[in-house]
């Protein structure tokens, strides 16, 4: 209960000032804790805010996974996968900061490790059951997923620095599925974008 309430306090401090601007004493106060309870938990704020992070990738790949889940096909699943990901962070602003906020606090490496407890295994195993099922080209599927998993990342880049995060995810996504489609062995496209 006090991990969750310091995440919940962090997260709306660092969204409305930001890391640089935020103390332990006041996400201390902001969570109703003593700041004994918070280094209880965290060492130090800059592991608070990898918390944060992963918790953020965590919940956006929770929906990824649901939504691909109740695919008809596929490739609709993949499609629905890419769509649900940068739609997740276009409707959520706090979502949006924390990533914007990530490279400078956590570093390109702290944040590739994250991504790739949370959210490769997802993408690895969506190639993967293509492959077994013959419907992807013979690529590398390790290669392949992170190389998608880039994509998709600068994709989210472009959401969450954009000035309209609907329409850069919008823009983002047609790119995105012309390009996976690219993968199959019969390929694919998107189809008519889908209502959200």
């Amino acid at each position: 209960m006090t991990r969750a309430a310091v995440l919940e306090g962090a997260r709306e401090l660092f969204v409305e000032r930001g890391f640089d601007a935020t103390s332990v004493d006041e996400i201390a106060r902001a969570s109703e804790v003593s700041k004994g309870a918070v280094y209880h938990h965290f060492s130090d704020k800059k592991q608070l805010f990898a918390e944060l992070f992963s918790e953020v990738q965590g919940s956006v790949m929770r929906t990824v996974t649901e939504v691909a889940a109740a695919a008809d096909t596929d490739w609709q699943q993949a499609v629905e996968a890419a769509r649900t990901f940068l739609r997740s962070y276009a409707a959520d602003e706090s979502a949006r900061v924390i990533l914007r906020q990530a490279p400078a606090v956590l570093g390109q490496e702290r944040i590739r490790e994250i991504d790739e407890k949370v959210a490769l295994p997802f993408v690895r195993g969506l190639l993967e059951h293509l492959r077994d099922t013959g419907q992807l080209q013979p690529v590398p599927v390790v290669t392949t997923a992170r190389m998608i998993f880039g994509l998709l990342c600068e994709a989210t880049t472009l959401v969450t620095e954009g000035a309209d995060p609907s329409s850069a995810s919008e823009e983002a996504e047609t790119v995105m599925l012309f390009m996976l489609g690219g993968l199959l062995r019969t390929p694919q496209t998107s189809g008519p974008p889908a209502q959200a």
